[in-house]
């Protein structure tokens, strides 16, 4: 099948390693990333790729399909009918020379790394609508904490200072600054002030540097002091539908969101969203409540996020992490789950195995447990109230991240 995975993947030993067989794996896994990369030139939304791959069931798959193949999945997309040249454009795509097309990153100094590969970051793999791949310059995060930046994009000399000062205090004590690199209020500067690392996810091709008005901290984080990342092929300029699109991987890939200055209706709280969804901390820089650029940090904060007056604020909130105590985590999850398992009715546990982070609907959940309307609907709200699970749209539920742990030990 095409389910093949090579010595540098996850969780796979290969036996009796011989220089033979090694050679081979090595092979094999170039000829996936060759096909992964071209399956990203398809530039699909998340939605779209999911669609095809739980038609195809792999990349491989959709890859060495026939044309008359993808025309009944393009048929299928309904509401999100590509339009016509879209459809011939992905097809010219998938005829091209995958092994120069994946050379050519070479070329302009991008690296290609797939969800199967042990260097992907793994915060991102619980997330339900993850990157399948990334294309990066410079390096991937390593450090034990990250933690995005977000803010106005006309914040006040005071909101950018603030960003600047906080991401310089942190990453002195080996936190990595994850940020939109856009205009406006961004850490970035301040991290590279003070040697640390910070790493920019694009909204465009990881060759283009987006605004131009960057281009020295987008160079810094190319030579090593960080990096820039994309789920975008190189070339893919910077349309406004992908920068939420984006978004969602700062969101995925930092510990905690903090913002310094936002307005209370802007796209720094799509960001906010979606840490809370993915079970991150969330923090605010408070300002005056005469300030319209602070009126989206001061409603935060009434939310229950944790106001921050200095980097002592969040550092308190990672001290294990930081010091790399990973023990004390570990037991103290296993007592969770005692108390977990013991304040659960049966109904609620019967309802919580049956979901995952991709949301299932009520109907898919109900056939599943066999449970009586009435009684699945309080399940389902129990566990929402908990934040065991949280509910998307109408009548789809999915797990949160922050119990994936409950999972792998049952």
């Amino acid at each position: 099948g095409h389910h093949y995975k090579g010595a540098s993947f996850r969780g796979v030993i290969i036996p009796g390693a011989g220089q033979k067989v090694l050679g081979g794996v090595k092979k094999m896994e170039e000829k996936r990333r060759m096909l992964w990369n071209a399956f990203a030139h398809f530039c699909l939304t998340p939605v779209q790729k999911r669609g095809v791959l739980s038609y195809f069931d792999t990349v491989e798959n959709a890859m060495e399909a026939k044309d008359t193949e993808w025309k009944e999945v393009f048929a299928l997309f309904g509401e999100k009918r590509l339009p016509l040249k879209e459809q011939e454009r992905i097809l010219r795509v998938k005829h091209e020379d995958y092994e120069a097309l994946y050379h050519s990153l070479a070329e302009k100094g991008i690296r290609f790394v797939t969800e199967e590969e042990t260097e992907f970051p793994e915060q991102l793999l619980p997330l339900y609508d993850a990157p399948k791949w990334l294309y990066y310059k410079g390096n991937l995060p390593k450090e034990p904490v990250l933690l995005a930046v977000v803010g106005a994009r006309n914040c006040t000399p005071y909101g950018r200072e603030v960003a600047k000062e906080l991401a310089r205090q942190l990453t002195e004590q080996g936190v990595g600054i994850v940020s939109g690199l856009a205009y406006g209020v961004d850490g970035a500067a301040g991290a590279l002030r003070a040697g640390g690392a910070t790493y920019g996810v694009l909204g465009c091709g990881a060759d283009i540097c987006y605004p131009a008005a960057n281009k020295e901290l987008y160079d810094a984080m190319c030579g090593g002091r960080g990096g820039v990342l994309s789920e975008y092929p190189p070339g893919t300029g910077p349309l406004s539908w992908l920068f939420p699109q984006r978004n969602r991987i700062i969101a995925g890939l930092s510990h905690g969101v903090l913002v310094t200055e936002a307005k209370k209706r802007s796209g720094t709280l799509i960001t906010v969203s979606l840490g809370l969804e993915y079970g991150k901390n969330i923090y605010a820089v408070p300002g005056r409540i005469t300030d319209v650029v602070s009126e989206g940090c001061n409603y935060l904060i009434k939310e229950g996020a944790k106001p921050v007056v200095c980097a002592r604020d969040i550092l308190e909130d990672f001290e294990e992490k930081l010091q790399g105590k990973g023990a004390e985590k570990t037991s103290k999850k296993c007592r969770n789950y005692e108390n977990f398992k013991n304040i659960l009715a049966s109904e609620e546990k019967i309802v919580y195995a049956s979901l995952r982070l991709m949301p299932k609907h009520i109907e898919e959940i109900q056939q599943e447990t066999k449970l009586a309307p009435k009684v699945l609907a309080h399940a389902l709200m129990s566990l929402c109230e908990r934040g065991y699970i949280k509910r998307y749209g109408q009548a789809q539920y999915a797990l949160t991240g922050d119990n994936q742990g409950f999972l792998s030990e049952r």
